[in-house]
């Protein structure tokens, strides 16, 4: 028997799981073979120490300490379980609420008309009184002529 296939042995033997033929076998490497042996008794060790000590016996005050940090750990798991519950019913509630929201005001914004630019413009360069007048005097439209109409309109 090869070594990596002993050692895929070594758990199983442990365990008391491996069948008779496996177990003749895995002696028959381990009287040979001084690693493998080395890593069996190494693994081996916490059982044989397990085995050699006296059980625990826990102190009369565990279960009680323990029954009353349980109750405890239930108390507050059964807050989350409250808070979770009603999240459960908010959170449905309050992504309808968004959705009518942002409905009412998609709806808004689709619904008001479209303003035409060349009538806006024509309000901002010509003068209401004076149709045929044009606010600024000379042909060049510019940032500052623009702002000088709109602030003469303004005075108006």
């Amino acid at each position: 028997m090869e070594c990596s296939a002993a050692r895929n042995l070594l758990f199983r033997k442990i365990d008391h799981e491996l069948s008779g033929l496996e177990e003749s076998e895995l002696d028959a490497h381990l009287t040979g073979c001084p690693s493998c042996t080395r890593e069996y008794r190494l693994l081996a060790l916490p059982g044989r120490i397990a085995q050699t000590m006296a059980p625990l016996t826990p102190s009369p005050y565990f279960c009680s300490k323990l029954k009353t940090e349980l109750e405890l750990e239930n108390k507050k798991a059964a807050g989350w379980q409250v808070f979770f519950g009603l999240a459960r019913q908010v959170i449905p509630a309050l992504a309808g609420i968004t959705l009518a929201l942002i409905s009412i005001f998609a709806y808004h914004q689709l619904s008001t008309p479209e303003t035409d630019l060349s009538k806006s413009y024509y309000r901002v360069f010509v003068t209401e009184d004076q149709p045929h007048r044009m606010l600024f005097s000379n042909g060049d439209l510019t940032d500052e002529s623009v702002l000088i109409a709109i602030a003469e309109r303004d005075r108006r």
